[in-house]
């Protein structure tokens, strides 16, 4: 019998998940993993959860919520070459879609047995891993301020008032943002390993999160209107918001992002606000094995 963990935020995707939890263990055991239940009671939990239990001895991971649960269980595996298995919970489920994970917890079970251990380097942001994105301002100030209550009851509608609310009082601080060495400005940046953002919008055409190097997205503007027109622009998908200058990327293998106010701007981390300016961004040496259907771990 396999040995393995299953951390999940029990609250993540407007339900009580303990059930559906149980279901999950029991199958797996009748697949021969026997998962010990893990349920997050705080931010941080994963990571240190992940990491008592590898310790201990596993065959492998299973991290099931959003993205933020996700990237927390990520990062108590950086260094272990046992697999993490991503079952999607969460509101957006970024780390799904970018992947080709399916997004149903019932369909993404099978990855247990039938995933390939696929190696994804991991990245860093102040001594903080992650796999998709560090981003400074807007999206780092509304995963700070959200209404888990609203969130929890409306799903991605839960988040439009809180967004709403903060778009209208964003004051587009000025950042200084170095990528390889050059200085760029900036009142909305996005230091960026993955295409999509927020669901399946696009962020980033041209990323790849199985590669060395960030697409550091680049919003220069003190403009409402225009702010609002990128964010529409990449929920279009169709990187209209870099076609007509609104924002634009520039790749590179280190990036920092520092406030120019005299205060320091809110940093979100694979979607939870958790830093804040300055920060230093690398990808690092070492990787984690996501299980991944057979053509998506071949197409990376």
């Amino acid at each position: 019998m396999k040995r393995g963990v299953i951390v999940y935020n029990p609250t993540a995707g407007q339900k009580d998940r303990r059930q559906q939890i149980n279901g999950v263990i029991d199958r797996a055991r009748g697949q021969g993993i026997e998962l010990i239940n893990a349920p997050t009671t705080g931010p941080g939990d994963a990571t240190e959860i992940v990491k008592t239990f590898l310790k201990r001895g596993l065959d492998v991971v299973v991290a099931s919520g959003g993205d933020g649960t996700i990237s927390e269980a990520a990062a108590g595996m950086v260094g272990s070459a046992v697999p993490l298995a991503v079952l999607p919970a969460g509101t957006s489920n970024v780390l799904a879609v970018e992947l080709g994970i399916p997004r149903d917890v019932d369909a993404a079970e099978a990855l247990l047995t039938e995933g390939v251990p696929t190696p994804i380097p991991i990245a860093d942001a102040e001594g903080r891993p992650f796999l998709m994105w560090a981003g400074a301002g807007l999206d780092a100030r509304v995963m700070g301020k959200m209404n888990l209550t609203l969130k929890r009851l409306l799903g991605r509608g839960g988040i439009f008032f809180t967004a709403a609310n903060q778009f209208a009082r964003y004051e587009f601080p000025r950042l200084e943002v170095e990528i390889d060495g050059q200085k760029h400005d900036a009142t909305f940046a996005v230091i960026s390993r993955a295409r999509h953002y927020a669901g399946n919008w696009i962020i980033a055409p041209n990323a790849k999160i199985s590669g060395p190097a960030f697409e550091v997205l680049l919003f220069q503007h003190r403009d409402h209107a225009k702010l609002f027109r990128m964010f529409l622009e990449m929920q279009r998908g169709n990187a209209g918001h870099l076609a007509d200058g609104l924002a634009r990327v520039v790749r590179g293998r280190d990036a920092s992002i520092r406030s120019l106010e005299k205060y320091q701007v809110e940093v979100q981390v694979d979607g939870d606000c958790v830093l804040e300016t300055p920060i230093r961004c690398r990808v690092r040496d070492e990787t984690i094995n996501l299980l991944l259907p057979h053509e998506e771990a071949v197409a990376l």
